[in-house]
């Protein structure tokens, strides 16, 4: 079984590499339908790449400012691989895609242990050949790693229900771990599997009462330090970004979406899209896994205690995102491969065929929603403009207009980088984001024009926050109108800016040399370019 877990997890990681190599950072969909794209990814490439360059390992920071909104690991993996290898986008997805891989292994065990090595063939192809899994697993994302963690948690529940071996126990404990360490609350999510299994499985089947708390203390002692640390030594913004923006805000509140859809639709709608062979062939295995469950068996349990935590955490949490499906793909792909009627020796041969068959047409259809797509580029429209400009190695600042990109010049060598906004009305924080009007972070075109004014007010701000630097200050300007962004642009000839197309005639006086880079865009290049002394530092085309 070894030899069959190695095979399983080189050919993951081999489909993998070659789609963390090609796309480019942003460049995907999360969420095909609503056209959703990955732009966390970005900024958690930034963040990487400045914590492998400036060497503050435990805070991580986002253009200046700390970036508490997320614990740290994946950023850890990211920036300990680009300093290892270089800074490039595989790099930076290199960590991923490699325990990705490792955690397909695991799934295809599990089905094998179970019901035989047919069974696990099915489970993994299942997997392997899902749209949703096909994109986190190979995205610098918190999504895939903490999938990983998770699988390798519950399969060490799995082979050692009672949590009796030091192996299984440090084994749940430390992945659970790393699970919170990678996106905070739902890396709890085995800890409530493990409490419902334990509820629901039969009692010789089951860890005592005693050997769970064990684990969750334990699982909780290894993750605590990072949290301790920051809410000592950054004590108001970590509880402001961490706790009350992200964990109460997005979490308990009700946030703003991307989709008017009911919450059990959206999900099922993206679920059915992106996989419609993984749903049927796990509903044609519930009448079988339902017989066992009856029963009782761990194994039925245990899968059972996992699909129902994560759809009651997928519907409960407030914010819709296409994204916490991916705990799903493989518990369903364990009940259609372990349950189903396609494990026997008369039906896997043809299961595996029709699998195979399965990968080869969504290859052949990247662009469907539960297609598979190896091909280079990107559906970030600003990309290639921007590689074009970074090429270019010049020292006057970047101001994007709208966030363009989505936040990818962030990851590029850029001598400085600004974003700009045009918002009629403004946006008080509230409890879906920081108070950055209050730190000068987000300025106005007129503090922005008088900066020096308004710096050393911004800086005391910033310091009663935590942070002793005056790097963050106006990373995002505001402009009310377009005649207030024209005059941004004429106030800074000495800056170079990426417009969107449908501002084109509010620029047409601007001191800068317009380029028309592209059909929506149009870039407004200084006429007295700042040289830099030495190529960039790092590719321009992530």
């Amino acid at each position: 079984m070894k030899r069959a877990l190695c095979a399983v997890a080189l050919l993951a990681l081999a489909c993998l590499l070659v789609r963390a190599a090609r796309a480019g950072l942003g460049g995907d969909y999360i969420d095909p339908i609503g056209k959703i794209t990955s732009q966390d990814e970005a900024s958690y490439a930034h963040s990487a790449i400045a914590m492998a360059h400036s060497g503050d390992w435990l805070t991580p920071r986002f253009m200046g400012r700390y970036a508490l909104y997320k614990p740290p690991l994946l950023v850890w993996t990211a920036a300990v691989s680009s300093k290892l290898f270089g800074v490039s986008r595989l790099s930076l997805r290199l960590p991923i895609t490699i325990l990705s891989a490792l955690a397909l292994g695991l799934i295809f065990l599990w089905a094998a242990e179970v019901a035989g090595w047919q069974a696990g063939a099915v489970a993994g192809a299942l997997v392997l050949s899902n749209h949703l899994w096909h994109t986190l697993a190979a995205l610098c994302m918190t999504d895939g790693l903490l999938l990983a963690f998770s699988i390798a948690a519950l399969y060490a529940l799995f082979c050692d229900p009672w949590l009796e071996s030091r192996a299984a126990l440090f084994g749940f404990s430390g992945a659970v771990a790393a699970a919170i360490l990678t996106k905070g609350i739902a890396g709890t999510l085995p800890l409530a599997v493990l409490g419902l299994y334990w509820l629901a499985a039969r009692r010789q089947e089951r860890p005592t009462f005693l050997r769970v708390c064990l684990a969750a203390a334990l699982a909780l002692a290894l993750a605590a330090p990072w949290f301790a640390y920051q809410l000592v030594a950054h004590t108001r913004w970590f509880w402001t970004e961490h706790i009350a923006v992200e964990i109460l805000g997005f979490g308990a509140g009700a946030p703003p979406q991307t989709s008017q859809e009911n919450q059990a639709l959206f999900y099922f709608m993206r679920l059915a899209v992106t996989d419609p062979l993984l749903l049927a062939a796990a509903a044609v295995a519930i009448p079988a896994f339902l017989r066992e469950l009856r029963g009782r068996r761990a194994a039925a349990v245990l899968v059972a205690a996992w699909v129902t935590v994560t759809l009651a955490a997928v519907l409960g949490w407030q914010y819709r995102n296409a994204a916490y499906l991916l705990p799903l793909v493989p518990a369903l792909a364990l009940i259609a491969a372990v349950w189903g009627p396609f494990r026997t020796r008369q039906y896997v041969p043809w299961m595996l065929v029709a699998l195979a068959t399965g990968f080869l047409i969504k290859t052949s259809a990247p662009e469907q929603p539960w297609g598979l797509d190896y091909r280079a580029g990107t559906v970030q429209r600003a990309a290639p403009v921007l590689h074009d400009y970074c090429a270019q190695a010049r020292g006057n600042e970047l101001i994007i207009l709208d966030l363009a990109d989505d936040l990818y010049a962030t990851a590029l060598p850029l001598a400085r980088l600004r974003y700009a906004a045009v918002t009629p009305v403004a946006t008080p924080a509230g409890p879906y984001s920081m108070p950055f009007e209050e730190m000068g972070i987000e300025v106005t075109v007129e503090q922005f024009n008088d900066l020096a004014r308004y710096t050393p007010a911004f800086r005391a701000r910033l310091r009663e926050w935590g942070l002793d630097s005056g790097a963050p200050i106006a990373t995002l300007i505001t402009a009310r109108t377009e005649a207030e962004l024209a005059a941004l642009v004429r106030a800074h000839p000495e800056s170079d800016f990426l417009i969107t197309g449908a501002y084109r005639d509010a620029v047409k006086s601007a001191p800068q040399e317009p380029i028309n880079a592209a059909a929506d865009y149009v870039l407004l290049l200084s006429r007295t370019p700042v040289g830099r002394a030495s190529a960039p530092a790092w590719s321009c085309r992530m």
